[in-house]
């Protein structure tokens, strides 16, 4: 099905009608958007460093957070997709009424949530805090609390509009989004700190969410056309679908908010600075989470909905292991950079005069332990997405409460029995993340028929193998280099020595995959080749403007 309201020959005007072309679009955006957050991080190391302030600003964030995903990540726009897309397939009319429906619904939950925990703020950064914030702590974190949910009612509309946008497959727009979102946020922090302190970064959330809002609306209005309807039918087909996968969709993005925000709160309990480290290190690993696994799960979305209806699933399953293996093709190698590279990683990041070297260490210890869950953390996205379109809200519920249970008592037991360091919640989470893959993915085969082993476990084992090498690679150099020719003491020479490494690294991983012979090296082959400056420039003569150039 293409749902193409528009077309013209230019690269903004036109859908995205595969994975993996709308996949390069979002993961490009997502990687602009990785960086701005990055620099975000960084610039937040500078003004404020490893302080307490920061870490009560990190706690604080967790609840507009926490509203809006459970609102419109977790819950509203993960099932409005597939179903928005299915009724306008049916009935345009209806669809927009459906729309306008579901969108009304959002706004007036969000009211109804954000005034709520406007008026319980104290109680619940008390409780997030776990009693440990002094009082000045604790207002300080009410107030920062209370000026990032404004910010969040832009964000619930931004994000249907996302919705809207994807359905149709127009990705650039949507993932540009956040693009704007993260460089609102650092402008506005650069341009406030000097005279708002620590609540520079919390008013520049609002300046974000506004521009996340901005930028879409040009393509939604002049290209989609949308017709919305105050007409509202919450007694329509649709409208009632969405209301039986609501309650399960619903606990489900409580379920998955309690991992941040109990990994927040087990931060704390070792110390308030060390959420500084923890947020540091979830900021680096999710670049990769989030350019490989986030974009290519959220490109298959559609596709996935579209093939659900087939009785066979034959279809539904081609899709999504060729967009599993694509991702492990690119999240496998990725994870293999953090971990060996996860100390230069971490002091090109956020390493300023006020990040001291010790914090340095405690961060990149973190990191390295994040990225053994970085495979695991991607395949969650794409096997969410899966459950959603085959409108099966409950399986991934059922099974993220028992693996978030399971690490939430690892990280008790590793913190306050064992009294570990912040790095305790770190492991908790991968292994946690580890369990969550494993479950899920036994559900969904079973749901499906079953995968063979040779479709599932051998082209993965083969990356797998590939990435090992290409690890070795890294570390070898990196060992050699840095005791008998470097002095990595200065940043200059870390830069050649991380720059060699990673070379060797990327080379290896290349040869293997290719020896190995997986599959996904010729799509990368021909994607280099698909984007050569002839390639572009042959595209832009004829009006092609294919998609998957970003």
């Amino acid at each position: 099905m293409k749902l193409n309201v528009f077309s013209k020959n230019g690269f903004l005007f036109n859908a995205q009608n595969t994975i993996i072309s709308a996949a390069l679009v979002i993961s490009g955006m997502y990687a602009v958007s990785a960086v701005l957050g990055l620099f975000r991080t960084r610039l937040l190391s500078h003004y404020y460093g490893a302080s307490e302030a920061l870490g009560v600003f990190y706690t604080a964030d967790r609840v507009p957070s926490f509203i809006y995903s459970f609102l419109v990540v977790g819950t509203l726009s993960v099932i409005f997709i597939p179903l928005f897309t299915q009724a306008y397939k049916k009935n345009h009319a209806e669809s927009w009424i459906f729309a306008s429906t579901v969108i009304a619904l959002a706004t007036s939950a969000f009211f109804v949530l954000g005034l709520i925990s406007y008026i319980l703020a104290p109680q619940i950064i008390g409780l997030l805090s776990v009693g440990r914030f002094t009082q000045s702590q604790l207002e300080l974190g009410v107030d920062l609390m209370r000026i990032m949910l404004i910010g969040q009612l832009f964000l619930v509309i931004s994000s249907f509009c996302s919705a809207i946008l994807q359905s149709f497959k127009y990705f650039f727009v949507a993932a540009l989004a956040p693009v704007m979102y993260n460089l609102g946020m650092l402008l506005g922090t650069i341009a406030l700190h000097s005279s708002f302190g620590i609540y520079a970064p919390a008013l520049s959330v609002i300046i974000g969410t506004f521009l996340h809002f901005l930028v879409q609306l040009p393509m939604l209005m002049f290209v989609v056309k949308p017709k919305f309807s105050l007409a509202l039918k919450y007694r329509s087909a649709g409208f009632q679908e969405l209301v039986k996968l609501l309650p399960a969709r619903m606990f489900g993005a409580v379920v998955s908010q309690m991992a941040p925000t109990i990994n927040t709160s087990l931060a704390v309990l070792v110390s308030t600075s060390s959420l500084v480290y923890l947020r540091n290190a979830i900021q680096i690993q999710n670049f990769p989470v989030l350019l490989f696994g986030a974009s290519m799960a959220q490109a298959a979305l559609p596709s996935l909905s579209l093939e659900s209806g087939d009785l066979q699933h034959d279809k539904f399953k081609k899709t999504f292991l060729t967009t599993f293996h694509q991702m492990m093709f690119f999240v496998l190698p990725a994870s293999v950079f953090l971990l060996v590279l996860r100390v230069p990683i971490v002091r090109f990041a956020v390493g300023t005069p006020n990040y001291p070297w010790e914090a340095t260490l405690t961060t990149a210890l973190v990191l390295g332990l994040f990225s053994l869950s970085v495979f695991s953390q991607s395949s969650v996205f794409l096997l969410n997405r899966a459950f959603y379109a085959l409108k099966d809200t409950l399986s991934p519920v059922i099974v993220s409460v028992v693996t978030i249970s399971i690490s939430t008592i690892i990280g008790l037991f590793l913190i306050l029995v064992k009294g570990y360091g912040v790095w305790s919640v770190a492991l908790a989470y991968s292994i946690g993340s580890f369990l969550d893959v494993i479950l899920m993915t036994s559900v969904l085969s079973r749901k499906l028929g079953g995968f063979s082993f040779k479709e599932l476990v051998i082209p993965f084992a083969k990356i797998v193998a590939a990435a090992f090498f290409m690890g070795l690679s890294l570390y070898i150099p990196i060992k050699i280099l840095d005791v008998k020719y470097i002095d990595t003491s200065r940043t200059a020479n870390l830069l050649i020595l991380t720059s060699i490494a990673g070379t060797f690294g990327s080379l290896s991983y290349l040869f293997f995959t290719k020896i190995f012979r997986v599959a996904e090296i010729s799509l990368l082959y021909s994607l280099i080749k698909r984007f050569s400056l002839k390639s572009v420039t042959a595209e832009h003569t004829a009006g092609v403007a294919e998609a998957s150039a970003e």
